[in-house]
């Protein structure tokens, strides 16, 4: 589940000093570095201030919470969060189909709606800064989906001008709100989310293709 935004959006120093720059990287770096090995229930922001180099204080007088680091780590790109791998097997459909199928099993564990559910409160609970990064980026940007999605427009598969953020929250979105309310989708509804999806991607002569 990773978006790239101006490093000039990010969240503004609370209190205090100026924010080091330097230090404001190495926080971040140091929070993918550490989510890359271990859980976000895992991650504390003693861990993360430890890797970064910094102070505790540092990090709570220009972040609220764990959360809103997190949070900024995803927005600014500086993380991509693979919950599970994306084929590539050259038939788009099946490929869809085989990570939806995957999410379904992986992304609804009660530790990644956690995840999902405590970044969505940071999200509305952030300051202006979080607000800018929130308008400015765009989470389906890149990723194992958009990446296959782009794999497929670079063969020519997909019908000319789509647009792949838009393409790749078409597919996830759905899944991601089922996430946050607790309900995992049936089998066959998520088959069919991606069945309209790809169908209205796919160039008209591959839209026979089989599932």
């Amino acid at each position: 589940m990773a978006c790239e935004a101006q490093r000039s959006g990010t969240a503004e120093p609370r209190r205090g000093r100026p924010r080091s720059e330097a230090s404001h990287q190495a926080v971040l770096d140091a929070t993918s570095r550490l989510l890359s090995q271990s859980s976000y229930e895992e991650l504390t922001v003693e861990a993360i201030a430890s890797e970064a180099g910094v102070s505790k204080q540092t990090i709570y007088r220009w972040w609220r919470s764990k959360a809103l680091v997190v949070l900024e780590v995803m927005l600014t790109g500086d993380a991509e969060f693979e919950i599970v791998p994306m084929p590539s097997t050259g038939d788009l459909r099946r490929d869809c189909l085989s990570w939806v199928r995957s999410m379904l099993v992986e992304a609804f564990q009660e530790t990644h709606v956690g995840m999902a559910r405590s970044l969505v409160v940071a999200g509305l609970q952030g300051d202006a800064g979080t607000e800018r990064l929130l308008q400015r980026a765009s989470m389906w940007d890149h990723g194992p989906l958009a990446e296959r999605l782009r794999e497929a427009e670079r063969a020519g598969e997909l019908r000319e001008g789509v647009d792949i953020a838009a393409a790749a929250s078409a597919m996830g979105d759905p899944l991601i709100f089922r996430m946050l309310i607790g309900s995992a989708p049936s089998l066959s509804w998520a088959e069919s989310l991606v069945d309209v999806v790809v169908t209205g991607l796919l160039r008209p002569a591959e839209t026979s293709g089989s599932s």
